[in-house]
This record gives C-alpha cells, sequence and structure tokens, in this order.
C-alpha cells in the first residue's frame, strides 16, 4: 500500500490531497473482507468548492484507492491542514492493517 498526502497552498487555504495505492494483494483482502469506511475530519474545513449542501464526512477505501486524482479537502490555515493529513494517514494505515 501506498499513501500519499500533500499538503499545498492554493488562493482560499492549504489544500490537503490523499490519494492511496493498493496492490492486488491488498485489493483482494479488501473485497474479501469488507470495505472500510474512513472518516474524514471537518475542523477548519472550508465549504466545498462544488457546493455540495453537507460536507462530505466519509470515504470508502475502495472508492479513495480508486479515483486517480485522489481526494482533497481545503483548509483555512496550515494547523487545520496538518492536523487533518494526521488524522487521514492515521486511519487509512489502521485500516488496511485491518485487512
Amino acid at each position: 500500500m501506498e499513501i500519499d498526502i500533500v499538503n499545498e497552498r492554493v488562493p482560499q487555504g492549504v489544500a490537503v490531497r490523499a490519494r492511496v495505492r493498493l496492490s492486488g494483494r491488498e485489493t483482494n483482502r479488501l473485497f474479501l473482507s469488507g470495505d472500510t469506511l474512513i472518516e474524514l475530519p471537518l475542523d477548519g474545513a472550508l465549504p466545498d468548492a462544488a457546493g455540495a449542501p453537507l460536507p462530505r464526512t466519509s470515504i470508502f477505501l475502495s472508492e479513495l484507492a480508486g479515483t486517480a486524482d485522489g481526494f482533497v479537502r481545503v483548509f483555512v490555515d496550515e494547523p487545520a491542514a496538518a492536523a487533518f493529513a494526521a488524522a487521514l494517514r492515521t486511519s487509512l494505515e489502521t485500516a488496511l492493517e485491518a485487512t
């Protein structure tokens, strides 16, 4: 498994992009054991640029692994972005240990 979480400055604040790549074996284990729901904390997050009425609070691991561009959330400042990135990394590592 490869976890890639990158923080970058954007005009609105700090964007965190998360990508996950699973090996074929990990994908099979995930399929056999059941998909895992990953929490997406909202502390310090800006409203979604797509204008969604409710911010997304979770994502399935298979969905995250299946997106080429990954998942992006924008935060008001660097500390909020760093806290999100750390929490997300921990959730992903824990989820993959369980599969």
